[in-house]
């Protein structure tokens, strides 16, 4: 009978409390994480396959599918400027954990596809083991000479692996709208190593997703992937006036994709 009303409890809370709705929604997408990395993980093991960029082909999978269980709906512009084997670095504004969706959609394990990341997820469990066996990039954060190295070490690999280098320039996910200061980095590593910036950008997530207000329901989003921005010939005087022009685009995008109300100066 305790069962029962503690089911019962549970159901009602989900219904009628949109705080509660909230974190079992969040919740569940963190177990599901933790099931798709620990299969990632074992699959690998099993396979002796080395760390490889191709890893990643369950997690896109299995990532694009929960879209249908949170009722997410995807449109989705300019996708072909991804679909060629060749390397490039890929900017997308950084708004939840729950992107990772979003960027499965876009994603495409044949093309060599790796993700710049803080190098603090290596240690967030099977997640961070999963990371790093699908040949994330990590950076050092804190210490801006070990990032500088790294960052170096992706510029020598990016046009041998024809790699296509996906990277949140925000730095930090962005729950207020629009979009925070863009850093450096990843426009060192297409400068540097000549090769096109593609810019993405995911509409505002605000009315159907907000930490803030503890709303977590179906919706759509649109993701808008821009023409290719050359690097040709650039150098690193070139990166301010760059980044500013990039960030402006991304910047107008964002607001004509987003809702009305969701728009932010």
């Amino acid at each position: 009978m305790l069962i029962w009303s503690l089911l019962i409890l549970v159901f009602a809370l989900y219904f009628l409390s949109n705080t509660f709705r909230y974190y079992v929604k969040y919740g569940l997408y963190l177990l599901f994480l933790t099931v798709i990395s620990t299969v990632t993980v074992f699959w690998v093991i099993l396979t002796c396959r080395p760390k490889s960029t191709e890893n990643s082909r369950f997690a896109n999978w299995a990532l694009v599918k929960l879209k249908y269980f949170y009722g997410w709906e995807f449109e989705i512009h300019g996708k072909e400027y991804l679909m060629k084997d060749e390397p490039c670095v890929v900017l997308i504004n950084h708004q939840s954990g729950l992107d990772l969706i979003g960027l499965m959609e876009i994603w495409n394990w044949r093309y060599h596809c790796a993700v710049v990341g803080k190098r603090s997820l290596m240690y967030f469990g099977m997640f961070g083991l999963a990371t790093y066996l699908c040949d994330t990039i990590f950076l050092d954060r804190f210490d801006r000479a070990k990032a500088v190295q790294q960052m170096n070490a992706v510029v020598d690999q990016i046009q041998s692996k024809k790699l296509k280098v996906f990277v949140f320039p925000e730095g930090t996910r962005n729950h207020e709208g629009s979009m925070l200061p863009f850093k450096k980095g990843a426009f060192h590593i297409a400068v540097q190593s000549q090769v096109p910036i593609i810019p993405v950008v995911f509409s505002s997530y605000k009315s159907m997703y907000s930490k803030k207000n503890k709303i977590f329901k179906g919706g759509k989003i649109v993701i808008t992937c821009l023409p290719p921005v050359s690097t040709s010939g650039l150098s690193k005087d070139n990166i301010p006036e760059l980044l500013e022009s990039v960030r402006n685009s991304m910047i107008e995008t964002y607001n004509r994709t987003s809702d009305v109300k969701d728009k932010s100066e």
